[in-house]
């Protein structure tokens, strides 16, 4: 970061250039502002001095040395650059955060097949009871997705805990539906359950970032969400929003494709923009 700023500032710059005309105590200085550049431009003449370890008036004379009239000026330009330069790094960091969101929302798009969306909407239309099972970090997907297909009048309960997922899958029957949040795919006690739940018969959909892993195996239908571990702003990205985006989708074509979920929907959201399309 430091050598990325000494290429930007202009004054940092000008004192690359002049280095062969430095004294030791003027490295001294110098040696100091790129360490300590915040305190440098926030410190008295006295302060600097006695952290450097020079007298106040080699800081002065330094500045003076660079092309300044003094020490204050010097600082004041350095602040002004100073923070010009962090308002160019968070805008880049901005721009590429907002390229690695497009990135997956366009690769998000790319994997959800349409007639995938319409088989599962099919299944959920003829399930007498559907399941949104999200454990550990998935808690409060699950939960939110289970309230946004309520509004459509679906007979829908939502898992977060695998106790609950293990009771449930000794229920199943072929007319109940389970979908299934696990990006890795990979926990072991959650593929029990799922291989249960085949034996009962009943439909399973998968929400994972594999296509082939422990519990896709046990899936008749498997969604893709992508992986953001390649990106460089992974540690940032909030993968539960393309999980949230992918139910998004699913509801709909709800919409569009059912009439009753639709009339459904416009009984508890008066002022939706469906309504407004009908009156248009």
């Amino acid at each position: 970061m430091k050598e990325r700023k000494n290429g930007l500032f202009s004054v940092m710059s000008r004192i690359e250039g002049m280095s062969n005309q430095f004294t030791k105590t003027d490295w001294k200085i110098v040696q100091y502002m790129k360490e300590n550049m915040q305190e440098f431009v926030s410190c008295s003449a006295q302060d600097l001095a006695t952290q450097i370890g020079v007298s106040d008036a080699s800081v002065i004379r330094f500045a003076q040395k660079v092309g300044f009239s003094g020490l204050n000026e010097f600082r004041y330009i350095l602040q002004s650059e100073l923070e010009r330069e962090n308002t160019i790094i968070n805008q880049n960091s901005y721009t590429s955060l907002m390229h690695d969101y497009n990135t997956l929302t366009e690769t998000l798009f790319k994997f959800t097949k349409p007639e995938y969306v319409d088989l599962l909407r099919k299944k959920m239309l003829k399930a007498r009871r559907i399941f949104i099972a999200g454990m550990d970090l998935n808690k409060n997907i699950a939960e939110m997705a289970g309230h946004k297909f309520m509004l459509l009048g679906l007979d829908v309960r939502v898992i977060t805990t695998y106790d609950t997922l293990k009771l449930f899958a000794n229920l199943a029957t072929k007319d109940d539906l389970f979908i299934v949040i696990t990006l890795s795919g990979a926990h072991q006690m959650l593929a029990d359950a799922l291989g249960r739940i085949v034996q009962n018969e009943s439909y399973i959909v998968v929400i994972s970032n594999y296509e082939r892993s422990l519990c896709s195996a046990y899936a008749d239908l498997t969604f893709l969400i992508p992986k953001t571990n390649l990106l460089e702003n992974h540690d940032t990205i909030t993968r539960e929003i393309y999980i949230l985006m992918l139910f998004d989708i699913i509801f709909l074509n709800l919409l569009e494709e059912d009439e009753k979920s639709h009339e459904a929907f416009q009984k508890i959201a008066p002022f939706s923009s469906w309504n407004q399309k009908d009156n248009d």
